[in-house]
């Protein structure tokens, strides 16, 4: 590859020579406790968006704003649009982040971002603030060294995707003529390992199903009622433990119905993606001689990508503190499930639901209810604009990248890329396996993310030269 000149040399001498800064900078946003979820201060989101504009105006940004809509945490915009005839940039990602998760597992406190062994540790220093603050920092590298960009840019950065993006549509019909854009560029998911950078084209579903198992008025005694009287905990965990047959498929009739095939060309990028089992299970954290799980005639990154999932993510009884000889009333679970091309994510909750109450064991009063639903993403990763991707991530990194699916959601795709009449969508993350997001210890490689800003530099350069609809129109 040939050696950058002009605007994209100064900008990226420009990166080089502030990258503390811009860490000063992502550690300031991530002591902010911007957790979306319920039963957090709403005040901490605001003030996240607050100073996440703030960055913004810093990278001389355009017209940065705060976008509020009654009852929804706060988004931000910023633009820079001073390159007529130029295409536009939508570059999104989100200032809120997830629970911090339980303090004696931090090995630091979750906001108090602290570097160790060249990782920054602490929640959203990588999902996604420090996502974010990839674009921030490239944007302001030719803003600030060059004084101009090769194309147009608009920032939309989310303040509930962590939860869903549940008011996604009411933003959309408020701010949609704020989006227009020729690219979707997204930093929310991962590299496919530490310094090989990757470019996703398949995002996963989900609904999320809340069950309750009940079988008395009160707590009783369990010497006295023991045997005899149902416990509703182990009909609980009975009813979920049978969700799964003993191939990994779960026991969901009609599940499968609509699960789309993944395409010969599809399969061939998987299977071509390099697989290494003992690694994957380190880096995953599992315990010598714990077993992977999911359905076995698939490979591990079929399961992921192409597959449905189900996940316990949470499960109340009672508490050990407290806890006494008693069968206790009523007990009940949060079930996440992950649904891939092809199925409906409403239905395929409604269907879980379903199967959970169909046939109560011992009579028990089972109660299960849809709370939540995200559709799937797929799009064909060929054509100019991913080609444009390609070579700036090999910019940047300094090898080629890989093409994957994420077994995650990100809500925000699919009804952007609507909106905006089917433009391309670019998903370049920040993440590496070790990143631990959503658990505790969550960190950002810092040398990772530093190429992630280069291949920033470089994506914005490529993407200028990309002749989009509109312009080849006129």
């Amino acid at each position: 590859m040939s050696k950058p000149d002009g605007m994209v040399a100064d900008a990226l001498r420009y990166l080089d020579a502030h990258m503390a800064d811009f860490t000063r900078e992502l550690s300031d946003l991530s002591r902010i406790p911007s957790v979306s979820a319920n039963g957090f201060p709403k005040e901490e989101v605001t003030r996240s968006a607050e100073a996440t504009a703030e960055a913004l105006r810093r990278a001389r940004v355009d017209n940065v704003r705060v976008l509020e809509i009654p009852g929804v945490h706060p988004y931000v915009y910023g633009e820079w649009l001073k390159r007529p005839g130029a295409p536009t940039i939508l570059l999104y990602g989100h200032h809120d982040v997830q629970p911090p998760g339980r303090p004696e597992k931090w090995l630091s406190q979750p906001f108090e971002p602290t570097e160790r062994g060249g990782r920054l540790y602490g929640r959203g220093t990588a999902d996604d603030k420090g996502g974010v603050m990839v674009h921030v920092a490239a944007v302001a590298a030719y803003l600030q060294a060059a004084g101009s960009l090769p194309c147009n840019v608009k920032f939309i950065i989310e303040g509930e995707e962590e939860i869903g993006s549940e008011n996604l549509g009411r933003f959309l019909t408020e701010y949609r003529d704020l989006m227009a854009a020729d690219y979707i560029v997204l930093s929310d998911t991962a590299n496919f390992d530490t310094g090989i950078p990757a470019l996703t084209y398949q995002l996963r579903g989900i609904c999320q199903v809340d069950v309750e198992v009940t079988c008395l008025k009160q707590p009783v005694h369990s010497g006295a009622w023991g045997g005899p009287v149902p416990d509703a905990v182990q009909i609980l965990c009975r009813l979920i433990a049978d969700l799964t047959k003993a191939d990994g498929s779960l026991d969901v009739p009609g599940l499968y119905k609509k699960v789309a095939k993944p395409s010969a060309k599809q399969l061939g990028r998987i299977r071509a993606l390099p697989f290494n089992e003992a690694k994957y299970k380190k880096e995953a954290g599992m315990l010598p001689g714990v077993r992977l799980g999911g359905e076995t005639r698939f490979s591990v990154y079929e399961r992921l990508w192409t597959r449905p999932a189900l996940t316990v993510i949470a499960l109340e009884a009672r508490p050990f503190l407290g806890s006494s000889n008693q069968i206790i009333e009523a007990a009940r679970a949060r079930l996440s499930l992950r649904t891939v091309p092809g199925m409906d994510a409403r239905e395929a909750g409604r269907l879980l639901a379903r199967t959970l109450t169909s046939r109560p064991p011992q009579g028990a009063r089972v109660t299960a209810r849809l709370t939540s639903a995200a559709p799937w993403w797929t799009t064909d990763p060929e054509g100019p604009a991913f080609e444009a991707a390609r070579r700036a991530l090999k910019a940047g990194f300094g090898r080629e990248a890989a093409m994957i699916g994420c077994g995650g959601s990100i809500g925000f795709v699919g009804p952007f890329a609507r909106v905006l009449g089917g433009v391309p969508c670019l998903l370049m993350g920040v993440e590496d396996p070790a990143t631990n997001a959503h658990s505790e210890n969550e960190s950002l490689h810092l040398g990772d993310w530093l190429k992630c800003m280069l291949a920033a530099v470089h994506l914005y350069d490529e993407l200028a030269r990309v002749p989009t609809k509109r312009r080849r129109r006129g």
